[in-house]
């Protein structure tokens, strides 16, 4: 059996000057079939399975044989410095961009053999959002909404999830570069999509708008929804999401729950609340195993390997000093730099 469905792709392209051209839409078949392959049952489990993906421009690989499942309802983190081939990998998920090697499926279905309808359940925003500045924000979402037969209650709906609702009739000019991601937001959220993916979308946000989209993003989880989040702000991807893959060269580096990544740092920040501090920092000073080490009033911090934190404390207890608490400390910065040094 045949059917045909509206597929909207939206380029981030000069739009001053290719404002007009700013929706452009493919109408294809989508051929749908009877059989499922062996694991596919499995497979509809995960909302995202990338497998052995690989792409390269002019000899260089963006993306290098990338493997890595996302959970149904999980707030994922794709994290990686600029790049790293995030983008690249984000565009082949929605297909505007094709593989030179590999496949992705999503809820269980291959991105290259079913594209159309396994978009329909993928809203995205991708890079930055761009609209007619000199329509409302309702118009450009009405707009979008006509034109893939999405019905019109939709709009005022999406527009209440991104708290845009009291000034859904302004014109766009008039909003902050953060209303503008929320608004982005909001169109990627037409169609009820099961997975929405996000690409970097705290860039270039002050601190409060960083947050209202952290906001969200808990929001839409809490709603049921799974979140592709790609981020290079590890503070971020902390905060915000359940799992994540790191990303370096276009390899992966790593992936897990937020905990378990955490979890695999080399060495951690320990902070020392002992007495007397001059006495222990003398001692610590001449141990090869603590590195980095400060004063901070009553604190002492240094760095030193977890496997080493027992022999550490016996020596101190052993010296008369009083340990009155060893408290490790490791952030997803220190993790990163330390999975992306054992890389390079």
């Amino acid at each position: 059996m045949l059917f045909y469905s509206l597929q909207k792709v939206i380029f981030w392209t000069d739009m001053d000057r290719f404002r007009p051209l700013m929706f452009v839409l493919f109408l294809l078949p989508v051929r749908v079939v009877g059989y499922f392959p062996n694991g596919i049952e499995k497979m509809a489990e995960l909302a995202l399975q990338i497998r052995h993906l690989t792409k390269s421009f002019k000899g260089r690989r963006a993306v290098d044989d990338l493997s890595f499942t996302v959970a149904q309802g999980e707030v994922f983190g794709f994290l990686g410095p600029n790049g790293a081939g995030k983008s690249t990998t984000i565009r082949i998920m929605v297909s505007l961009l094709k593989p030179d090697d590999g496949d992705i499926f999503i809820f269980g279905q291959s991105v290259a053999i079913h594209r159309n309808s396994v978009l329909k359940d993928v809203g995205a925003l991708i890079e930055r959002p761009d609209f007619y500045l000199n329509l409302s924000a309702r118009q450009n979402l009405n707009m979008l909404a006509g034109m893939e037969a999405i019905p019109l209650e939709q709009v005022d709906e999406v527009l209440r999830i991104v708290s845009l609702q009291d000034r859904a009739g302004d014109r766009v000019k008039t909003f902050s570069h953060g209303m503008k991601q929320r608004l982005g937001i909001a169109q990627a959220l037409l169609g009820h999509p099961k997975l929405l993916v996000l690409d970097e979308p705290t860039n270039g946000l002050d601190p409060q708008g960083m947050k209202e989209i952290r906001d969200l993003v808990r929001d839409l989880s809490d709603r049921g929804m799974t979140i592709f989040l790609s981020s290079h702000l590890l503070d971020e991807v902390e905060k915000v999401c359940t799992s994540m893959a790191i990303l370096h060269q276009g390899r992966l580096v790593t992936t897990g729950t937020v905990n378990d990544v955490l979890n695999q740092a080399q060495q951690r920040i320990v902070e020392l609340e002992v007495h007397p501090i001059e006495q222990a920092e003398t001692l610590l000073s001449s141990r090869k195993d603590c590195r980095e080490i400060t004063r901070d009033g009553h604190i002492l911090r240094l760095q030193a390997d977890p496997e080493n934190l027992p022999a550490i404390n016996r020596a101190l207890v052993e010296a008369n000093i009083d340990v009155r608490a060893m408290i490790p400390q490791h952030s997803l910065e220190d993790v990163f730099l330390s999975l992306i040094e054992d890389e390079g």
